[in-house]
C-alpha cells in the first residue's frame, strides 16, 4: 500500500460539456433547472452537476438521481470551483440554481467556442415572470457582450483549458462572475449567444427592477473603478431570501459518483492530501 497525494485531474472528455450548478436553498427552482439542462441530451454529450452549500429545505432530496451531486462550503464561487473539479467535460458551463437553459444551447455553446479568437461566452437572458414595464423592455434588449455587463445569470461558459488557465472563479462573496468576465476578455473574445436564458425575477420583484439596477451598475463600478471590496459590496446586495438562509448550517449528506470528493475539494484550494492506494 502507498501513501501519497491526490491527483485532482480528472480525465477529460472533449466532447462532453458539463454542467456546474450551485445551490442553496432552491427547492422551488433547482428541479426546473437541472431537467432543462439535460432535456434532449445523452449521457456522453450533457452532464449536470449541482454543487449544494448547505441547503434545509430539501433541494438535495429533490434532485432527480441521474443529476451528480457534491457538497461544499457555501459560497457560489467556491461551489462553482469544486464542481469544476469533479467535471468530466471539456467544456464547462456555469448555470444558476434559479436559471433555466434554453433549447438547443449545447450545440450553441459548442458552435461558438469553435470560433477563432473565442474564450469563452454567456447567453441573452430573459426574466420571468415578467413583470411590470422594465422587466419587460430587459427582456428584448441585447447584451453586446462587453465583460463588464456579462455576469452569472447569463450561464458563462468556456473550455477547461481556458477555465484552468483563468485559475478558476476567485473565491468571493460576490463579483466572481464580473471577474470571470474580465478574465475571459483577456485571453480573447466573449461571444454571446442569441439565445435566452430564463432566469427569475425575484430579487427585481423584491427590491424595484429600476433601484435594483442601479444598484447593481454602482456595486460593479464601485468595484471595478474606485476599489470598493466585495466583502463590503455582499454586505448590501443580499436579499431578504439570502438573509433569511444566511445563518444555516451545511448538510453532511453526500451523492457523488466520485468516492474521493472531500479529497478533490481539499486540494483545489491548495490544502495537501493524502490517500491510500493499493
Amino acid at each position: 500500500m502507498n501513501v501519497g497525494t491526490k491527483d485532482t485531474r480528472i480525465a477529460t472528455d472533449r466532447g462532453l460539456v458539463s454542467v456546474v450548478v450551485p445551490a442553496l436553498n432552491e427547492a422551488d427552482q433547482i428541479v426546473a433547472c437541472v431537467e432543462a439542462a439535460g432535456r434532449g441530451y445523452g449521457e456522453d454529450e450533457v452532464e449536470v452537476i449541482v454543487v449544494d452549500g448547505g441547503s434545509t429545505d430539501g433541494t438535495v432530496d429533490l434532485i432527480p438521481n441521474y443529476v451528480r451531486v457534491a457538497h461544499a462550503p457555501r459560497g457560489r464561487a467556491v461551489q462553482m470551483n469544486y464542481g469544476a473539479t469533479l467535471a468530466r467535460g471539456g467544456t464547462l458551463l456555469f448555470c444558476h440554481a434559479d436559471t433555466r437553459l434554453p433549447a438547443g444551447w449545447r450545440e450553441a455553446v459548442v458552435s461558438a467556442l469553435s470560433l477563432p479568437g473565442v474564450s469563452g461566452g454567456a447567453f441573452q437572458r430573459r426574466y420571468q415572470p415578467a413583470v411590470g414595464l422594465i422587466i419587460r423592455w430587459l427582456n428584448r434588449a441585447h447584451n453586446i457582450g462587453h465583460w463588464f455587463f456579462v455576469h452569472g445569470d447569463r450561464c458563462q461558459f468556456m473550455t477547461r483549458a481556458v477555465f484552468d488557465a483563468i485559475g478558476g472563479f476567485p473565491e468571493l462573496p460576490l463579483m466572481e462572475d464580473l471577474e470571470m468576465s474580465r478574465a475571459l476578455a483577456r485571453h480573447g473574445r466573449i461571444k454571446m449567444i442569441p439565445l435566452r436564458v430564463i432566469s427569475s425575477s425575484r430579487r427585481l420583484l423584491e427590491i424595484g427592477t429600476f433601484r435594483m439596477g442601479l444598484r447593481s451598475i454602482w456595486y460593479c463600478f464601485s468595484y471595478v473603478a474606485l476599489g470598493v471590496s466585495a466583502e463590503k459590496i455582499a454586505r448590501h446586495y443580499r436579499s431578504s431570501r439570502e438573509r433569511l438562509f444566511g445563518s444555516a448550517p451545511p448538510q453532511q449528506h453526500s451523492r457523488l459518483s466520485n468516492p474521493d470528493a472531500d479529497v478533490l475539494y481539499a486540494a483545489s484550494r491548495g490544502e495537501r492530501t493524502t490517500r491510500v492506494t493499493e
